[in-house]
């Protein structure tokens, strides 16, 4: 069987998950969940994430990563700049939507080409707070890696 057929019937061998950790003024962006994120993760409660999602057959990461941002937080794809590739883990199984598979998660460190600070948030997300690294690194614990926990660390040292 095709790779791209597997994709289609979703027996991926793992899924690739694009997260974007946008940066302003040592502060970043981080949403939490609302009820489709919660049912489709199987997870009771609320938590923060980064905005991203899973890769479409076909497309780019950097394709993947704008469509995410624009999606989850109304902006255009354009004034999404991406600056570099910020940290990159393969999790334990996990269940999305459905799914028991690990996850290749790459986050790239992003910035906003705009001064807008409001955003339109997708059904995914019910709220979104701008935060230090230090409160980050206490939000985002319970869902990223200790790797990407502790490059987290060192982002308001050298960026």
């Amino acid at each position: 069987m095709k790779a791209e057929e597997l994709f289609k019937q979703k027996k991926w061998l793992f899924f690739v998950g694009i997260k974007a950790l946008i940066l302003n003024k040592g502060k970043i962006l981080l949403l939490s969940s609302g009820i489709p994120e919660l049912s489709s993760t199987k997870r009771s409660r609320i938590f923060w994430d980064l905005p991203g999602g899973k890769a479409e057959w076909g497309e780019s990461v950097a394709e993947t990563l704008r469509r995410e941002v624009e999606e989850e937080l109304g902006i255009r794809k354009s004034d999404l700049k991406i600056i570099r590739i910020f940290e990159a883990s393969i999790s334990r199984i996990r269940t999305s939507h459905g799914i028991r598979v690990p996850l290749l998660l790459v986050t790239f460190l992003c910035s906003l080409r705009t001064n807008k600070r409001k955003f339109r948030l997708s059904d995914e997300h019910a709220s979104y707070k701008w935060v230090s690294i230090k409160d980050g690194k206490r939000l985002l614990g319970a869902k990223f890696s200790r790797s990407f926990i502790e490059e987290l660390a060192t982002l308001g040292e050298t960026d």
